[in-house]
């Protein structure tokens, strides 16, 4: 018997430890997984530059499984969206969100041309699955488990907080616990009132850990060295999709005009300052414009329509978008 956790698609199953969910794979999932644009996620940090001064160093990939098992626990007969669920995140530059306000970066659009791009839709047609379906549930123009427009908590947002909360170590309500309180109706993932009062707890401390000096800081500064480079065409914007975070790294060290300071961001990163306030020398601007708050339901209504605490929390994490000022200590 070969080792349970592999997650190269050399197994006829998944186990995925943080939900502790064991899914049969079809011969397509197992060519998705596979696939050199799925294999890329597992070198793609979730969080960021935030491994460099923080626990939150799992990859891409393992969001992704943690999602599809989630998928395929509650849809484990539609195809189509377990395959949406895999491929939902091929087109995250590295460092996953840390490049996105450069010129030019856009997962979504690079999310939409790596499932129509040769590779996959090869691998979606011989599994009989339309590749045009698969990005519907992607975009969520078509509602699921995995994603909807609506605001509301689903598969994609769900394993993001747990799994931050796990190497985190807040998380409040175990995954099994979590599993057996949840039920899936009408495309949407339904919660007791105690379980979605423990899950808004988690997308609270979620939102915190992005808005936080540890965050913004790091991704802040490896962002303007990224753009250093790309200002001196080391590389084009237009390559990142197909890039992982070792590329970035490794350029980063061997470019004369960020080596310095890129091994200052690893080995100093406490020195790095945040505030909201802007000093009067010159800083590096970080500007906070999204979180992510799609909230729970509880028997068919949202959280915050039946809990003034919930509500009163999401209203106090919305005042914490803006701009931050970001400076090595002097």
């Amino acid at each position: 018997m070969d080792f349970r956790l592999r997650l190269d698609g050399a197994l006829d199953e998944i186990y995925e430890p943080l939900w502790q969910l064991r899914i049969q794979l079809t011969d397509g999932e197992k060519a998705l997984l596979r696939s050199k644009k799925v294999r890329r996620l597992h070198y793609i940090r979730h969080g960021g530059a935030s491994f460099i001064n923080t626990h939150h160093t799992y990859s891409r990939l393992q969001h992704t499984l943690g999602v599809f098992a989630l998928t395929a626990h509650f849809e484990p007969d539609n195809h189509t969206l377990r395959a949406a669920a895999l491929l939902h995140d091929i087109g995250h530059a590295p460092f996953s969100h840390t490049l996105e306000s450069l010129p030019g970066v856009d997962h979504h659009e690079w999310t939409r041309e790596a499932v129509f791009s040769k590779e996959i839709v090869d691998i979606l047609s011989r599994a009989n699955i339309r590749t045009t379906e698969v990005m519907d549930y992607i975009d969520g123009s078509k509602r699921s488990v995995l994603r909807n427009k609506d605001g509301v908590l689903h598969a994609d947002h769900l394993d993001s907080l747990l799994r931050s909360a796990f190497v985190g170590g807040y998380q409040t309500i175990s995954t099994g616990e979590l599993l057996e309180v949840m039920s899936y109706t009408n495309e949407n993932l339904q919660f007791t009132l105690e379980a979605g009062e423990r899950v808004t707890g988690l997308i609270w401390e979620e939102a915190r850990l992005q808005t936080s000096p540890a965050n913004i800081g790091v991704n802040a500064i490896m962002r303007r060295l990224a753009s250093r480079l790309i200002h001196k065409d080391a590389f084009e914007a237009a390559k990142l999709p197909i890039m992982m975070d070792t590329h970035i790294e490794q350029l980063l060290y061997s470019d004369p005009d960020t080596r310095e300071e890129y091994e200052k961001l690893l080995m100093e990163s406490w020195r790095i300052r945040v505030s909201r306030e802007k000093p009067i020398f010159p800083v590096e601007t970080a500007v906070l414009s999204k979180l992510y708050l799609a909230m729970p339901l509880i028997q068919g209504v949202v959280i915050t329509d039946i809990s003034q605490d919930c509500l009163a929390t999401i209203n106090q994490l919305k005042e914490l978008l803006g701009t931050y000022y970001v400076w090595w200590e002097r």
